[in-house]
């Protein structure tokens, strides 16, 4: 992800697992990207690496890191919970969870 040089946020039991420092547990590990971060160099990487389209890839997209499935939401709705991240230091890097966390928690089902 650090790759494509625009910002994203974990979700789901993912954040959930940084959120309070374990190790990750789930079926893969979801991230979401807001439209408006997408640029014409961030679609060429995309087709580059994965053979994807623009219209491909804001319906979202997955692709696996090994074995583990890795879920990319693009959001184009401004949810007010990804507009200021809280940047969380876990393991070797640093990544941004919705915040405020209770709010997004409580909601996550209903994000789209």
């Amino acid at each position: 992800m650090d790759r494509l040089l625009t910002p994203y946020f974990l979700l789901g039991k993912t954040a959930d697992c940084v959120k309070h420092d374990r190790l990750l547990e789930g079926d893969g590990i979801d991230v979401g990207i807001r439209d408006k971060s997408f640029t014409q160099y961030v679609y060429d990487i995309l087709k580059e690496y994965f053979k994807l389209t623009p219209e491909e890839v804001n319906k979202g997209f997955e692709y696996k890191v090994g074995e583990v499935p890795v879920r990319i939401k693009v959001y184009s709705r401004n949810y007010y919970f990804f507009k200021y991240p809280d940047h969380v230091v876990y393991q070797f890097g640093t990544y941004q969870l919705p915040n405020p966390w209770e709010v997004y928690w409580k909601s996550r089902f209903l994000v789209r």
